[in-house]
């Protein structure tokens, strides 16, 4: 811990306090409003098969359905690659398991990328149709839009990739304060977010080899000069154990430091409750230990500032 930092910045020379004050402030959740769903890309995923959603629209409500579906995989091989998709499934090629009971392991395998099919093939999606329910679907259960019934698929399969979101949560949510200081410093302050230490080279800053290829969450770069990467995560109590997340980051700060560059770690998360002798270790090996109540309080610009 830089002392000098914390004392003034909390008026008190009493470092337990500022620790009690960082285990106190942890959040329970680095969720913010866009976590849910990815709107951008439930649309950009939904329009990119405009068309052909409107060619599967015609089987509505069909009457006369295996005829029709094969006269449509017949006539306009370019829907093969949405079909899945209407089972919230991303892959174009896929085995299916005929039967459960059968000893034999019968597999049936799809392919549906875009084509010419045989007859064969043909009739083998119309049992695909049959049997997943989709002829169902087409026949009493959608109503007029394709396209509308793809965007909720869409986002329930977005929910899967709330795994890897919750893990970017955290940098999303840190990323407003640290644009907001360098707009309020921005003749002294340049931000690179989730680039590799490399791209400083496009400021004229030059980079160790062994540094080069190294992801950072942050790089801040003062002054043309000095270079600060900052790092963050949001420890929910699962995956790593907390000493091996702590010596990571002492580990990190002490490669940096051999090449002339300033860290701070940002962390936070309710897997820290029970933890306090980690805490306690990362404020006595990091130079700089904050959470996101730290951060929003003003800490990390005065850091930024003073560093």
């Amino acid at each position: 811990m830089d002392q000098d930092t914390y004392f003034n910045y909390f008026q008190t020379n009493d470092v337990e306090k500022i620790i009690d004050y960082f285990y106190e402030t942890i959040v329970d959740t680095n969720r913010g409003y866009r976590f849910f769903v990815d709107w951008d890309k439930v649309k950009d995923h939904t329009r990119r098969y405009k068309i052909e959603f409107n060619i599967l629209n015609s089987l509505i409500g069909s009457k006369a359905f295996n005829d029709d579906l094969k006269y449509v995989l017949s006539r306009y091989p370019e829907v093969l690659p949405v079909i899945p998709i209407l089972i919230a499934i991303r892959d174009k090629k896929f085995k299916v398991i005929r039967d459960f009971l059968d000893n034999q392991q019968d597999f049936v395998g799809y392919d549906f990328t875009k084509r010419p099919l045989s007859p064969k093939e043909l009739d083998s999606l119309v049992e695909f149709f049959e049997k997943t329910g989709l002829r169902m679907f087409f026949e009493s259960l959608s109503s007029k839009s394709i396209q509308d019934y793809v965007t909720g698929v869409e986002v329930g399969m977005d929910t899967h990739a709330r795994k890897n979101r919750s893990g970017a949560a955290m940098e999303l949510a840190i990323k407003p304060i640290v644009d907001e200081i360098a707009s309020n410093h921005k003749t002294e302050l340049s931000v690179l977010f989730q680039k590799k230490f490399k791209h400083l080279q496009s400021l004229g800053i030059p980079v160790p080899i062994p540094l080069q290829d190294r992801k950072a969450d942050f790089v801040i770069v003062k002054n043309r000069k000095k270079v600060v990467n900052i790092e963050v995560n949001f420890y929910s109590g699962t995956g790593s154990k907390p000493q091996e997340i702590v010596d990571s980051y002492i580990n990190r700060q002490t490669e940096l430091q051999e090449y002339g560059l300033q860290f701070i770690w940002i962390t936070d998360g309710y897997g820290w409750k029970g933890q306090k002798n980690q805490i306690n270790k990362g404020f006595q090996k990091v130079n700089y230990l904050l959470n996101l109540h730290f951060c929003r309080k003003g800490l990390l610009q005065k850091i930024l500032c003073q560093i």
